[in-house]
């Protein structure tokens, strides 16, 4: 895992912890990050990509950096979604997830993908699908689509499929921006953990922050930060 801060001299701090495969160096992420340090000091989180254990590898090292700060908002896509929900932060004052990744449609059955995740392998070979950037988003660039992961270990899709598996209750600070389209996390699995009015869709693509309708909700997203459920 990595944190990079940027600090522009605010005096409220956001954990922004990012996706599977984002990188701050992606030019949208980037734009994220510039959008909410115009109010926080950001740390955004980097999680590891290829990893065997979601408790070791991603849940336990963002609560321990975490439990540095005093009081922080949280801001998280995807993966991000994934592993702050599973962690009961001290100081979160606003949980805020952008197209958490809390459950997967995956093409293939069900008792497929139990076998598979069986196979006692670590190195990552399952194909992750053919997606268009248009699923990402349709200001998704080139190099960030390169960067995402094209494939999975049995060893990943086990630990991942146990992490959906044993979600805690969705915390009554929580809110989720997504887009009912969405081809990379499965948007009913927001829908059964959130209530309707904690919920602001988007036309978009799996990353809001990728997406040419970003300007329309960034308000929003920094509001939510802000002021939780009562702001959407």
């Amino acid at each position: 895992m990595q944190v990079r801060v940027y600090d522009d001299g605010a005096d409220r701090d956001c954990v922004l912890v990012l996706g599977w495969g984002n990188r701050c160096r992606h030019e949208n992420v980037q734009w994220l990050i510039d959008q909410t340090a115009e109010r926080y000091r950001v740390h955004a989180v980097e999680l590891p990509t290829h990893i065997t254990d979601v408790q070791r590898e991603w849940v336990d090292p963002v609560r321990e950096y975490a439990s540095e700060l005093d009081e922080f908002a949280l801001l998280a896509h995807s993966a991000g979604g994934l592993t702050t929900a599973h962690i009961d932060f001290d100081g979160v004052t606003q949980r805020v997830y952008l197209s958490p990744w809390w459950g997967s449609d995956f093409p293939l059955p069900d008792s497929v993908m139990d076998l598979l995740t069986r196979l006692p392998v670590e190195r990552p070979f399952l194909p992750t699908g053919d997606l268009e950037p248009d699923a990402i988003g349709d200001l998704a660039t080139e190099a960030q689509f390169a960067d995402g992961p094209d494939a999975a270990s049995p060893a990943f899709l086990r630990t991942t499929r146990r992490a959906h598996a044993t979600l805690p209750p969705a915390r009554e600070n929580a809110v989720a921006f997504c887009t009912l389209t969405d081809r990379v996390v499965d948007p009913r699995a927001i829908g059964e953990r959130l209530p309707a009015d904690r919920i602001r869709l988007y036309d978009g693509g799996h990353e809001l922050f990728s997406s040419g309708v970003r300007g329309r909700h960034i308000d929003t997203v920094l509001a939510a930060l802000d002021d939780g459920p009562t702001a959407l």
